[in-house]
């Protein structure tokens, strides 16, 4: 049996990405670009991107890039919030195992990687992500955080279960190109091995160890 990571990919496109919003479309087109190019890769690893600020989008649902022809554009405005994006999130992983089982496909625990340049603007947005990572959903994902801009380390630290990344000081361009980077460098590991592996050395940010590990 063939295995898969569902992998999701959630980008922050509030208004503060607004002056950013080519080069996060230009990278995020790179990020479609090396896994269609690499079907070892996109085989392995699934992804699905979510944009999210005052609202929610599934920009691309759960796919093999390999067969995606090009990748939609995010528009950024509005708020940060968070809740939105982590309530999705579970919405999509009930649906996307259900599907990747009914290929025949081994699924492992999913990954998001979770993009923000900002603090969540939503109060209650811990609710949604303590569903999210619910020890008692089997489906729980593992959470790897990258902040950049504004996005504060020690609300990080609450949502990254597997590891963090904060940008040491870049550009918040120089940091989105860097971020996606070390996204792509961890799904080529981790399609070697046939499990989660983490790339820890990413250009432009400090990789701090998260204590919380959620149990398996």
């Amino acid at each position: 049996m063939s295995v898969c990571l569902p992998t999701y990919v959630v980008i922050d496109a509030s208004s503060s990405m607004k002056p950013h919003e080519a080069v996060l479309n230009a990278t995020l087109s790179r990020l479609h670009y090396n896994l269609a190019m690499n079907p070892r890769v996109s085989e392995f690893a699934r992804v699905c991107v979510v944009a999210f600020s005052t609202d929610v989008h599934v920009v691309i649902p759960m796919s093999d890039m390999e067969q995606v022809p090009t990748m939609p554009e995010v528009i950024c405005g509005g708020r940060t919030e968070y809740g939105k994006a982590f309530d999705q999130v579970r919405r999509c992983i009930e649906q996307d195992v259900d599907n990747l089982r009914a290929q025949n496909l081994g699924v492992l625990r999913p990954t998001v990687f979770f993009l923000t340049d900002g603090a969540p603007t939503d109060a209650h947005w811990r609710n949604s992500f303590r569903t999210l990572v619910d020890r008692d959903w089997p489906r729980r994902p593992h959470v790897i955080a990258y902040g950049f801009g504004g996005a504060k380390r020690d609300v990080l630290e609450q949502v990254a279960t597997k590891a963090l990344f904060i940008a040491d000081g870049s550009d918040t361009e120089s940091a989105l190109s860097g971020a996606i980077s070390g996204l792509l460098n961890s799904l080529i590991a981790s399609s070697r091995t046939g499990q989660t592996q983490i790339a820890t050395e990413v250009k432009g940010f400090e990789y701090v160890q998260v204590a919380q590990e959620y149990v398996d």
